[in-house]
């Protein structure tokens, strides 16, 4: 997973690339660290996308754009357009699930 320090930083990173997950979160928040255990190991499951990790803390002009009110999100991306929001912490094999089935085409 890579940090993002903004939208523009985002956007440049996204560029070229298929399937993107951002997760936003607060590494003080246990849900957040929640989140970020279970979406690493969700990754290392599946490594057909690449993650993003925005800390709240240092990125401020993310959540607008998107209409992000809570954190941990985690927000899904094809091809650069936002296909699908994730909000709060929840299995490994959920996040999975869903990312194949948002970004991949495959159903659950």
């Amino acid at each position: 997973m890579q940090n993002v320090f903004s939208y523009t930083d985002l956007v440049q990173k996204m560029e070229g690339q298929d399937s993107v997950a951002l997760l936003i979160h607060n590494p003080e928040n246990e849900f957040s660290r929640c989140a970020f255990r279970s979406i690493a190991e969700a990754m290392h499951l599946s490594q057909s996308i690449t993650v993003f990790v925005a800390d709240v803390s240092q990125v401020r002009d993310i959540h607008p754009v998107y209409k992000i009110t809570s954190e941990p999100s985690l927000l899904l991306f094809a091809k650069g357009n936002l296909v699908n929001v994730l909000e709060g912490c929840h299995e490994s094999e959920f996040f999975k699930a869903m990312i194949n089935h948002d970004l991949s085409g495959e159903k659950l």
